[in-house]
């Protein structure tokens, strides 16, 4: 070799060999420098909108080979999330990239086995029925086994047969043994299909094996004085290119509480204390409401900031909601009061923002997107104005029903989506409400497309809702921000709606902040 070259190398290998050291020091001992080879594929970068607000979201991306995996189910899934310790507390804060393999379902044992309504009930070492559903129908609609004893023991039509609970002129909340083992199986489902996400990760399905999530919820963060996890905090986190199906909750309860509402005459019987002797009280009245209410989001992000979730697909496939129909006789078997068993398909809420969703389809789902899960603002956990920042932009929403999104508190961004929706009365999945502006937010929608099927043309009032109140903002103010934070904003530009029906096409650009402004001032109530 010539020895004018041979120096040049050894200068030149000399000089890499200073440079690997110097950014060596300047990384983390479980890390790389993030760049086109140690990337994840698909990559993690190219987060835009809130997301990338105070710096680029990178994800694993950097990870040391050590924290790359490719996981195929639940256990390994856990294990590389908790670094390689299935039973950690709080998950892995190293840059680790996991691959996503084929379908992990996340409601099974650690043998892979998957866990029926009985394991949990056995969990909790429940014996006075055998099983959870009819023994003989095998579903809801049997009386048998634990859920035709909890039916009947939490009837509404019976249990509005006691006086209203005077703090809110509601039926009392369920109590008894049946409730506390629900509560019991419940929480033993949580544990397990409930799959902690920390900062610095990249979920990426591998390209070519149908990557896919079902029958659990990620849960990116935690903030919950409640829960008996331990809180942590996660941020820089990307999750691409998979499918989440049927985040399925086996044990939804029936809440009296929700949505009810009375009016009490004090005539005929109707009133709020029950009198056995005289047959008088609430069930004499005309009461509505009530509802089941479900757990596990596909994704919930909590706690959580600097997060992209792109190019993923959320269905409720192949357990839709229509094979759970209302189990009470009315009035409470409106269709609303379904048994529910999917709760949101990306929610954030607490303590979470600096979020961006893209190009994603959000379909076959009631409940899509939630930001924002309390209209009782707290400076003290960070949940308030400014707080909850999202972005929505090139997503696909077809056959869903509300939340797209229902925003709290938050500075919401909503450009460029496509909606295909269905406000016929035969649909499984029919339209109740787009997007609505809720307590202290701020919501700015642009140049969205949605083509809605329905017998005649769709008014704007399907579009936009409202829900924020003089009292909501007066608890926000109490809680420390300015009344300029907790005031309610809507904007909205270039919305085409096109209306299809059995014999024409009508597209027309529709004026969505009139349509809210009339539900606005249609209560003296509203802020």
């Amino acid at each position: 070799m010539n020895i004018r070259i041979r120096n040049e190398l050894i200068a030149l290998a000399v000089l890499c060999a200073a440079l690997l050291s110097t950014q060596a020091q300047a990384q983390t001992p479980q890390s790389r420098g993030c760049n086109a080879w140690t990337n994840s594929k698909p990559s993690s970068l190219g987060a835009d909108g809130w997301a990338a607000l105070e710096a680029p979201v990178t994800g694993g991306c950097g990870a040391l080979p050590a924290k790359i995996y490719n996981v195929f189910n639940r256990s390994q899934l856990v294990s590389a999330l908790n670094g390689g310790n299935p039973t950690a507390i709080i998950p892995d804060p190293a840059q680790k990239i996991i691959y996503i393999n084929g379908t992990i379902d996340l409601n099974v044992d650690d043998n892979n086995q998957p866990l029926t309504e009985e394991s949990y009930m056995r969990m909790c070492n429940y014996t006075a029925h055998a099983t959870f559903y009819d023994p003989v129908t095998h579903d809801q609609s049997g009386n048998g086994g634990f859920f035709g004893a909890y039916k009947t023991a939490y009837d509404p039509n019976t249990w509005i047969k006691q006086s209203l609970d005077p703090a809110d002129n509601r039926p009392p909340a369920l109590s008894g043994p049946l409730e506390d083992a629900r509560l019991c199986f419940a929480e033993q489902q949580r544990k397990r299909v409930q799959i902690h996400v920390g900062s610095n990760t990249s979920l990426i399905g591998k390209p070519g094996t149908n990557a896919r999530i079902i029958n659990g919820t990620l849960q990116l963060g935690l903030l919950r004085t409640s829960n008996l996890d331990q809180n942590y905090e996660a941020e820089n986190i990307v999750i691409r290119n998979i499918t989440f199906a049927d985040s399925f909750d086996m044990f939804p309860g029936w809440d009296p509480k929700d949505s009810f509402s009375i009016t009490i005459t004090n005539t005929n019987g109707c009133q709020a204390t029950y009198d056995a002797a005289t047959n008088a009280g609430p069930h004499q009245c005309n009461p509505r409401g009530g509802r089941w209410n479900s757990e596990y989001d596909n994704i919930s992000v909590e706690n959580a900031w600097r997060v992209w979730v792109d190019s993923n697909t959320f269905t409720d496939e192949p357990r839709i909601d229509k094979l759970f129909p209302p189990v009470f006789a009315a009035p409470f078997n409106e269709a609303t009061q379904k048994t529910q068993h999917h709760d949101g398909q990306v929610d954030v809420t607490v303590g979470a923002t600096q979020v961006t969703m893209s190009y994603n389809l959000f379909k076959t789902h009631d409940k899509t997107n939630l930001l924002g899960g309390s209209d009782t603002a707290s400076a003290a956990t960070g949940y308030g104005p400014g707080k909850i920042d999202v972005t929505f932009h090139h997503n696909y929403w077809l056959n869903t029903v509300q939340r797209m999104p229902r925003v709290r508190f938050g500075r919401v961004h909503v450009y460029n989506n496509f909606y295909d929706l269905d406000w016929r009365s035969s649909a499984d999945y029919r339209l109740g409400e787009t997007w609505t502006v809720g307590t202290a937010a701020k919501l700015l929608a642009q140049n969205n497309v949605l083509d809605i099927r329905n017998t005649s043309l769709v008014p704007s009032s399907k579009i936009g809702g409202y829900s924020s109140t003089t009292s909501n903002r007066t608890r926000c103010t109490a809680a420390g921000f300015s009344l300029a934070e907790c005031g309610t904003y809507f904007f909205d530009s270039g919305t085409i709606v096109t209306t299809i029906t059995a014999s024409t096409t009508t597209t027309e650009v529709q004026d969505i902040f009139a349509a809210v402004l009339v539900k606005q001032q249609s209560s003296a109530s509203n802020a």
